[in-house]
């Protein structure tokens, strides 16, 4: 609940006081008026509360993550360990994304993938998230403003988990993220798992 909205709510309840207080003082019609008045301008309230999160709502991306491959191969083998591996993003919100960011996180370290500008609704972004490119958890998550609440939500494991950061026309930041899951039957691999996108505020 916003702040104006309080003070709304505030003003009424006061106002509400004040007529009860001095009802002896006030006619029946003039109740009738106030008590309408108050009606209307609490359904105002409402109703303009309800446009700001439509025009919210229909602005904000969604991106669904998924692997470009079936597994991912994650241990060393006789080949030696993978160097990178391919995300594909596709923004099914209403919204565009904007000033996109693509890591691999895991318990140890972070991996940080490309960036990108623009994501229109409907368009997808392939990117390269590379295992050469890391980053301490203490330098990645604590220095890096677009993951510090990420940790408290999501209790990553081994593999870890893909996380794309981007931001709307109004400039709320978001992050969807996708775990990562061993494959029973591919010893080394890993698969896609569950997904799900949280909106970081100015203030986590």
């Amino acid at each position: 609940m916003s702040k104006k909205f309080i003070l709304l709510i505030t003003v009424v309840v006061a106002g509400s006081l004040f007529v009860l207080r001095h009802l002896e003082e006030i006619n029946t019609g003039q109740v009738v008026e106030i008590i309408v008045l108050t009606t209307l301008v609490l359904l105002t309230a409402v109703y303009v509360k309800e446009l700001r999160e439509q025009r919210l709502s229909e602005a904000q991306p969604y991106l669904l993550l998924r692997l470009a491959d079936e597994a991912i191969q994650w241990h060393e083998t006789e080949l030696g360990k993978p160097i990178e591996f391919s995300v594909i993003i596709r923004n099914e919100g209403k919204g565009p994304a904007r000033n996109l960011w693509a890591a691999l996180w895991h318990p140890i370290r972070i991996y940080f993938g490309d960036r990108k500008g623009y994501l229109a609704q409907g368009e997808e972004w392939q990117t390269t998230i590379s295992r050469t490119s890391t980053h301490l958890v203490e330098m990645g998550i604590k220095k890096k403003g677009w993951l510090p609440k990420l940790g408290e939500i999501v209790k990553q494991d081994k593999p870890g988990i893909v996380a794309v950061k981007c931001e709307d026309i109004h400039q709320r930041t978001w992050v969807s993220y996708l775990y990562l899951e061993w494959d029973v039957d591919l010893d080394g691999y890993v698969m896609e798992g569950e997904q799900s996108i949280v909106e970081l505020h100015n203030n986590d």
